[in-house]
């Protein structure tokens, strides 16, 4: 009996494959030992963007694993529906407004229209703004109970430390929209 434990050990061990799935951009993934991943330079609507998904648990479940390949499929979309949030947000007190008044009122308007030179100048700043802003970063945190995903957006890399963060439940629905330094 105590040899028949042993062999079912080490076969546990050795001789069984562990289960893997397929996820967009990541590739496999295996299910029985999760562990952060990122990769850089993904190009999500023209934008270069990073991705990191994040587990705190030591195994994946796959229903899990579900949602987050479905939101790995659907970021360009995800992109533009976030485009029209900002849009739709811009002109109304909260996050979106004061995000990009932050960089009307820190920075002089010379500066902007610098940095904005090839947009619309017939454009309103706050317009020309959201149209400089981009996806940058995508996290992932499948087994997190307050965002699932988080999307950063930034308008200039160089000048401000300032996103505009999309916080994501597991279906893709907007939870929040908040602004991080």
């Amino acid at each position: 009996m105590k040899q028949i434990l042993i062999i079912a050990i080490m076969f546990s061990f050795f001789g069984c494959k562990n289960k893997t799935e397929e996820l967009p951009y990541f590739g496999t993934i295996t299910l029985s030992n999760a562990r952060d991943y990122e990769i850089e330079n993904i190009k999500i609507n023209n934008n270069n963007v990073s991705i990191d998904l994040n587990f705190e648990l030591d195994k994946i479940n796959r229903k899990t694993l579900s949602n987050v390949r479905s939101i790995l499929e659907s970021l360009e979309s995800i992109d533009k529906q976030n485009q029209n949030k900002f849009r739709n947000y811009i002109s109304e007190d909260g996050m979106v407004q004061d995000y990009f008044n932050f960089y009307i009122q820190e920075y002089d308007f010379q500066q902007l229209n610098n940095y904005l030179n090839d947009a619309d100048q017939s454009l309103l700043i706050e317009l020309r703004l959201l149209n400089a802003t981009k996806l940058k970063r995508v996290g992932i945190y499948p087994d997190s109970p307050s965002s699932f995903a988080v999307l950063d957006y930034k308008v200039f890399d160089e000048y401000s430390d300032q996103i505009l963060v999309v916080v994501l439940n597991e279906k893709g629905e907007i939870e929040k929209i908040t602004i991080e330094s």
